[in-house]
């Protein structure tokens, strides 16, 4: 009977631990596929195409893998954006990969790998990135596209950028028919274009298009992403040709901007904390509480002079979002005194000493 007792209590023990031992071996578990890279040969250099080759064969077995999770572990209208953004950080997720064919295809080396990803660590970012993006506020974006050049209709390469935006998840606003004056957006979209002819060939028409696109913060005129884009196109006439080649500018430009937005939205912001009445033990204290504040990536002391000092922290979240953190912690007596956009100032009360 004692015997019998003793199975049972292993057996519960067993049914306890073992869906945690279970979850820990699934979060780290591997996504493994196979992919084919290429990359041109030039002048025979077979080993730098190889290299180029396995290059663009991670990238693509990344973005298969973050394909599959960002439909499956977050929310589907974020997904070029949150797409862009894991792209960004791509080198992380390889476990490794293995070479199991090389071969040369007029002049393309190819190779065909087989890649595992580590998935648990791409979860992990997917909802950090799916949690950034509901911080950034949901920006709305005007976007607005000029034509230096005189005749050029700059309508279709607008609609192609403010639809690229809007199906990422973005609040768009556009010039197009719209009155703007007033019309409140938190970033920028601005375009410009140029046109110019390039020649005859045949009977055909050839000209070249070069657009200057910035991303600017509205609030203050920042200018946070800049590209210059040039395309090429033939047609019967010169206005039909420069509005070919704009047309397949903006199906290339808007990858870019997606990714630039990406890169914008999800990298840390520093902002500097001034504190004021606090002893050094306090100091080391209120330093180990900011770096466990979920999403503060770094804090770095700046100095410390007569009970006051000043920190640097880098994080994504905002400087309102950080003092809101801050306020609610245990501990020490922290008052907010001061939030603007990079700069919050704060108080340690005498209850808070030690």
């Amino acid at each position: 009977m004692k015997c019998l007792r003793i199975i049972w209590i292993y057996f519960l023990l067993f049914l306890v631990i073992f869906p945690v031992v279970a979850e820990k071996e699934s979060a780290e578990e591997t996504i493994v596929l196979q992919v084919v890279g290429e990359a041109f040969m030039i002048d025979g250099q077979i080993a730098k195409a190889r290299e180029l080759a396995v290059a663009n064969g991670l990238q693509q077995a990344v973005e298969q893998a973050v394909g599959v999770l960002v439909y499956s572990e977050t929310q589907v209208e974020n997904y070029e954006l949150i797409r862009d953004s894991i792209r960004l950080r791509s080198a992380g997720y390889i476990s490794s990969y293995e070479i199991d064919d090389l071969w040369v295809d007029q002049n393309i080396c190819k190779v065909l790998l087989t890649v595992s990803i580590k998935r648990g660590t791409m979860i992990e970012d997917l909802k950090e990135l799916r949690l950034n993006l509901k911080l950034a506020g949901d920006p709305r974006i005007r976007v607005s596209v000029v034509a230096v050049t005189h005749n050029l209709a700059t309508g279709r390469i607008e609609a192609q950028l403010v639809d690229g935006l809007k199906q990422a998840g973005y609040q768009v606003v556009s010039d197009r028919g719209q009155q703007v004056v007033g019309m409140p957006h938190d970033l920028l979209v601005q375009g410009r274009v140029y046109s110019e002819k390039l020649g005859n060939y045949y009977g055909l028409i050839s000209c070249r298009v070069t657009i200057e696109m910035k991303v600017i913060k509205a609030e203050t005129g920042e200018v946070l992403a800049a590209q210059d884009w040039q395309q090429t196109a033939v047609d019967l006439t010169p206005v039909a040709a420069a509005e070919k080649a704009l047309r397949q500018a903006g199906e290339q430009l808007l990858p870019v901007l997606l990714t630039d937005l990406a890169k914008i939205l999800t990298e840390p912001r520093s902002h500097t904390v001034v504190v004021e009445n606090v002893s050094y033990q306090q100091l080391v204290r209120l330093r180990q509480q900011i770096q466990e504040t979920p999403m503060v990536d770094n804090v770095q002391l700046r100095e410390y002079i007569g009970r006051k000092a000043v920190l640097t922290v880098e994080t994504t979240l905002t400087a309102p979002q950080l003092a809101d953190q801050l306020a609610g912690g245990r501990g020490m007596m922290i008052e907010i005194t001061g939030v603007s956009q990079h700069l919050i100032k704060l108080l340690i009360h005498a209850a808070g000493m030690p």
